[in-house]
């Protein structure tokens, strides 16, 4: 259900963490609307999963603030804050007895009373995220006997069936070919186009984040790099001192967007 409230804002401040002596990311500061897609980029090891991980509370930051419509994200409790920030890594660990219905349903259990039962809305919603996600006639089959893309388009209807104001996600399409990672994209847009949702996404590929992104964040060792529309932060210059490659930079004629290949180290200057 599309929020009808004030627009929901994330965002941090002189955000600094990392593990021992080790600083991952350093003074981050970044606003992310809710009804918006945020990608967030950059090459390996620059504290992009790290940055995600803080956004839905999971990792405390050693220093900076991580806020939800101004206030702190430790304010929260996890309860709460799982009604309003649903989180998908990379990797989902599930038994492989469950079906897709009781996986779906799992993304209910921050609403739930006391004890913990599922009630008519609950299974209504649960139908009506798989709906959405296209996995409605999938229901009734183990979490194990599906694809990749069901997989991940499960994972995703049960983050739909939370009712988030936000949804972060940590590659979604890395292991996907590229007919599912253009379904799962096009299910992001869905989502902040028709549920209001805010889509915070991490993600390798510069040429999706080109086509879907409303602001892309370049981040390279561990600072933000660039911040703004992807056609402003796809420079190439910007983008090979961030990646450390030869870059060839333009437009797609078919896609109206900016389109990145790498220049493989055989082909002449």
């Amino acid at each position: 259900m599309k929020n009808t409230h004030k627009t929901p804002h994330l965002s941090v401040a002189g955000l600094s963490t990392g593990y021992g002596d080790h600083e991952v990311i350093s003074d981050i500061s970044l606003a992310m609307e809710g009804g918006s897609f945020f990608i967030i980029a950059g090459p390996n090891g620059t504290g992009k999963t790290t940055l995600l991980k803080c956004l839905a509370g999971l990792t405390r930051p050693n220093k900076g603030e991580v806020f939800l419509d101004g206030s702190p994200l430790p304010r929260f409790n996890r309860r709460n804050l799982a009604r309003r920030i649903a989180f998908l890594p990379q990797t989902v660990e599930t038994a492989f007895s469950l079906t897709v219905r009781e996986v779906v349903l799992m993304g209910r259990a921050p609403h739930l009373g006391m004890l913990g039962f599922h009630q008519e809305k609950d299974t209504t919603l649960a139908e009506e995220a798989m709906a959405f996600t296209d996995v409605l006639h999938l229901a009734d089959r183990t979490i194990d006997a599906l694809s990749g893309g069901e997989r991940q388009r499960v994972f995703i209807s049960r983050a739909v069936c939370q009712q988030p104001e936000f949804i972060l996600l940590d590659e979604p399409t890395s292991a996907l070919d590229l007919a599912h990672q253009v379904r799962v994209m096009d299910l992001m847009e869905r989502l902040k186009r028709e549920r209001g949702m805010g889509v915070v996404m991490v993600s390798h590929d510069l040429n999706l984040a080109a086509m879907y992104a409303d602001t892309l964040c370049l981040i390279h060792k561990g600072q933000v790099a660039a911040l703004g529309a992807p056609s402003a932060v796809l420079e190439k210059k910007q983008l090979e001192a961030v990646y450390g490659c030869r870059l060839f930079v333009e437009e797609s004629q078919v896609a109206g967007t900016l389109h990145v290949t790498p220049v493989p180290g055989r082909v002449n200057e």
